[in-house]
């Protein structure tokens, strides 16, 4: 492992660099959700071990902690930017949650993304972030700023975090990529309190072939309890489709 630093639009962004023994030219963007890191309570470091291991380069890195998804996009644009430059043109995008609509996002503007992968992915950030915030949520419509500190850490979101949502149309990036004939993966657990399966389902119904959606019945949010089942469907699909 390589730990760098990539410099976005406004921040400096901390990532880590896995590189195979033999270079293939494919490398693996990895990007984590609201609230998560790099790191993915350990999740993300196995998976990146894993695609190393099929010969994938991997980077994995962290976006600046409560920035709207405009900003995370612009930030997710600056690493791809750095992997082109540095390790390889071949890209392919792997976001969970959140990290997976800045995915969607750049992968839509995007016409040299090679392949898109969605772990929890939602279509509809309002609804997700009304479930994930509770009554919260309604306090930053109103304007104000809201403090989160919990297992987490501590946070602060101002009310541009969720007027951000109107910038996007997920469906819609997801329909900029049916003429690209680019692989998808959605990968969404039944039991998703945060972004309910249905939200998934959505994105699979619009995204063009070849396309890949697994339901991993149980699986949470989080994927607590099915982390080794989702890491292996992201395997089998990254060997059938790179």
């Amino acid at each position: 492992m390589q730990n760098v630093t990539i410099a976005a639009k406004n921040s400096v962004l901390q990532a880590v660099i896995h590189r195979p023994e033999q270079e293939s030219g494919k490398t693996l963007i990895i990007s984590h959700g609201f609230r998560g890191s790099k790191d993915g309570s350990g999740k993300a470091v196995l998976l990146a071990e894993q695609a190393v291991a099929a010969g994938f380069t991997v980077v994995r890195y962290d976006f600046t902690p409560g920035q709207t998804l405009s900003v995370q996009v612009e930030e997710l644009t600056s690493v791809i930017a750095f992997c082109r430059h540095h390790l390889s043109k071949e890209i392919i995008l792997l976001g969970r949650s959140m990290g997976g609509s800045a995915s969607l996002v750049c992968a839509a503007a995007d016409p040299a993304i090679k392949g898109l992968a969605l772990w929890a992915t939602p279509s509809n950030l309002v609804e997700t972030f009304q479930l994930a915030l509770g009554n919260d949520y309604a306090s930053l419509e109103k304007g104000n700023m809201l403090i989160l500190n919990d297992s987490y850490g501590k946070l602060e979101l101002k009310p541009e975090f969720i007027r951000d949502f109107a910038t996007f149309d997920l469906l819609s990036a997801m329909q900029l990529l049916v003429s690209r004939t680019m692989p998808v993966l959605i990968l969404h657990g039944t039991k998703d309190e945060i972004v309910p399966i249905r939200q998934a389902k959505l994105l699979y119904e619009t995204a063009g072939q070849p396309k890949t959606f697994v339901q991993i019945d149980g699986g949470d949010h989080q994927f607590n309890l099915h982390s080794q089942i989702a890491s292996q469907a992201v395997m089998d699909w990254l060997t059938d489709n790179f």
